[in-house]
């Protein structure tokens, strides 16, 4: 892998995209000596699943209950003792 320092990445980007792009390689970027990033082609590349809103989560979460009371109906009359209990087994 090749390295770079943050100036040249930043004079030479373009190049630096290029060999990315075009040979496979990928370059990592330092700073006075140390990792700072890596540019890799892009089938390399981890995607960051984007985060859902509370929106989402709310809804998600209140499906999840529903589908937890289906399928337990008597878990609403259950105490906290009860279900540790019940974990535990």
């Amino acid at each position: 892998m090749r390295e770079v320092g943050v100036l040249e990445a930043k004079t030479h980007l373009s190049a630096l995209l290029d060999a990315v792009e075009k040979g496979g390689e990928a370059v990592l970027i330092t700073r006075n000596g140390r990792p700072v990033a890596k540019l890799s082609p892009a089938e390399e590349a981890t995607i960051m699943p984007r985060r859902a809103s509370a929106a989402e989560l709310a809804e998600r979460f209140k499906a999840l209950r529903e589908r937890i009371a289906a399928a337990n109906p008597d878990a609403e009359n259950l105490t906290w003792e009860q279900l540790k209990e019940d974990a535990r087994r």
